[in-house]
């Protein structure tokens, strides 16, 4: 091979390996799928059973039952939140070198009452309970509003069946100083639970648990908010 031939194939090879050299290197990846956990509390789970009789009854079908079948249920809460659902804002800008009021009366009405999304089978909405007052009025609600009532004051919230803001109720007044704009949002302070239900099969055993959801408000309530910049307007 000529000495031309020969410097051509060595620059050949060296730019073959400084080119594969440049290649990014890729590692081997991994990817793990789960479901999401709440964070760790201290207060949760809360259990919630119901029982029929003061004690077990005994089982034909199992000697040492955990519970009295078609008496019993189980309410398990894993997960709590402390929600705002606002309803209406009303808002001044104070371009006067004094300070000024914020206030305005409601136009409309708005109501939010107890919601429970659960008890997927006709066994559970049969054992839990039937029908239960409203504490304070007369007309009915089911069981499982009962349940999320009860299971709100135990969590220490002052639970309510119903809450509104009626036409006319005044919002405010608010101070809001010179140079500044306020925000009065209105709403309901609410307690949302998720957790899961069972009831007591007939052979003394709980039943494969069914996903159970209520949203139960605690009070009318209004969030201010004071800016200077319209920066300040972003929730």
């Amino acid at each position: 091979m000529s000495l031309t031939g020969r410097l051509t194939a060595a620059l050949g090879g060296a730019a073959l390996a400084a080119a594969l050299m440049t290649v990014p290197a890729f590692a081997e990846t991994s990817e793990e799928t789960g479901p999401e956990t709440p964070e760790n509390n201290a207060e949760l789970p809360i259990v919630q059973t119901s029982r029929g009789s003061a004690h077990l009854k005994a089982n034909t079908l199992n000697p040492r039952p955990v519970c009295n079948a078609w008496e019993d249920t189980r309410t398990v809460i894993y997960e709590v939140r402390d929600n705002f659902t606002p309803v209406g804002t009303v808002s001044a800008t104070n371009r006067t070198d004094h300070t000024i009021p914020l206030t305005q009366e409601t136009s409309k009405s708005q109501t939010i009452s107890v919601t429970v999304n659960g008890s997927r089978t006709e066994q559970t909405d049969v054992n839990i309970g039937g029908g239960a007052d409203k504490k304070g009025e007369n007309s009915s609600a089911s069981g499982q509003w009962g349940i999320a009532y009860s299971l709100t004051q135990q969590l220490g919230a002052e639970a309510s069946y119903q809450l509104s803001w009626t036409v006319g109720q005044t919002v405010g007044p608010y101070d809001v100083p010179a140079g500044h704009t306020g925000e009065a949002t209105y709403g309901f302070r609410t307690i949302a639970m998720t957790g899961t239900q069972q009831y007591c099969t007939l052979d003394g055993t709980w039943s494969t648990p069914t996903a159970w959801r209520a949203n139960v408000p605690i009070k009318n309530e209004v969030q201010v908010k004071l800016y200077d910049n319209p920066v300040g307007s972003r929730p």
